[in-house]
């Protein structure tokens, strides 16, 4: 009888192990895009690595917590110029591909918060141009 017992907990304990293996992740890459320049003559200009910056914080606030772990966040030339690049990268864990896809539109949508709260903060509309180039953040999420 003991025995049977034992051989019931450790299959419990098995099948808890296999659904923490089950769990679904991936990694996701972040990328902002926007017009850049030197910081003295192109001062006001957006910022692609603010707009990333606002998008580590969104995604502290909104996600559950070890929901994620950020892996990079990297941008621009030189610390003497407006970052013409931003790059966010992030691995999702989640016990279900439904709740893998929830965290992944919620990534998708503070992509889009980082990067239109730093639009609205230089006063940037869609379709502006600066030196014929777009002047507004433009964002691209892409699952790995």
């Amino acid at each position: 009888m003991r025995k049977a017992l034992r051989s019931l907990v450790f299959a419990g304990l098995a099948a808890a192990s296999l659904s923490a293996f089950a769990q679904q992740t991936g990694a996701v890459r972040i990328d902002f895009l926007g017009p850049g320049g030197h910081s003295s003559g192109a001062y006001g200009r957006t910022s692609a690595l603010h707009a990333a910056s606002r998008t580590v914080m969104r995604i502290q606030q909104t996600l559950p917590a070890g929901s994620y772990m950020m892996t990079n966040l990297t941008g621009g030339n030189s610390v003497n110029s407006i970052a013409s690049d931003g790059l966010v990268e992030l691995r999702l864990t989640a016990a279900t591909a439904p709740a893998y896809q929830q965290l992944l539109t919620a990534v998708t949508a503070a992509a889009n918060y980082g990067a239109d709260t730093e639009n609205a903060f230089r006063n940037v509309k869609v379709g502006d141009l600066t030196s014929g180039a777009p002047a507004w953040i433009r964002t691209v999420v892409t699952p790995q």
